[in-house]
């Protein structure tokens, strides 16, 4: 914990937590298309992905794998809908924390909470961005009471609750449609 008389910044901690920026990765046309691929479905096999680009299933399959290990692919995901399985409502919640406040702490506890989906560190008059999947109102208030309003060394915390998300393509794989030049 740091010492709050010391008028040291609650997020000074928080180093060690935040993800590193990773060292760029040189990638050609093919890899992004694939990557394009695999960003509208993530379950294409590699001979359908080889079709898709005229090249052979296991020159896909090298790229992929060096995609992979090179970090670029960190993972593949399902699309759930989070409504259907009863938790509809979606609540963001900027958070201020305490000068002075056990950042560990804050953070251990928060990313136990099961309804937290997304955690990211923010500028300007927030120090923390929540976002948690609830079932409902009530489930925001069992929620803020206990345990989020219990936690300490936090300062401030704001409630804004989505209406609803808006279907339709993300901008994502726009950012691998962009010209090389402006990639570097």
């Amino acid at each position: 914990m740091t010492d709050p008389t010391k008028g040291e910044s609650p997020m000074a901690s928080l180093s060690e937590a935040l993800e590193r920026p990773h060292a760029r990765v040189p990638v050609d046309e093919l890899d992004l298309r694939i990557l394009r691929l695999l960003d509208a479905n993530s379950r294409l096999s590699q001979r359908r992905i080889a079709q898709e680009i005229d090249m052979s299933a296991p020159a896909v399959g090298e790229r992929i794998a060096r995609l992979e290990r090179s970090g670029v692919i960190r993972s593949y995901t399902v699309d759930v809908d989070w409504a259907a399985l009863g938790f509809p409502l979606v609540v963001f919640m900027p958070i201020t924390l305490l000068a002075g406040a056990d950042v560990g702490d804050i953070l251990t506890t928060l990313r136990a909470l099961p309804e937290l989906e997304e955690l990211i560190v923010v500028t300007g008059g927030y120090d923390l961005l929540a976002r948690f999947r609830l079932r409902g109102h009530d489930h925001l208030r069992e929620l803020l009471i206990d345990p989020i309003w219990q936690i300490r060394g936090i300062q401030r915390i704001e409630t804004f609750l989505s209406i609803g998300e808006l279907v339709g393509p993300t901008n994502r794989s726009r950012l691998l449609d962009e010209p090389p030049e402006l990639r570097q």
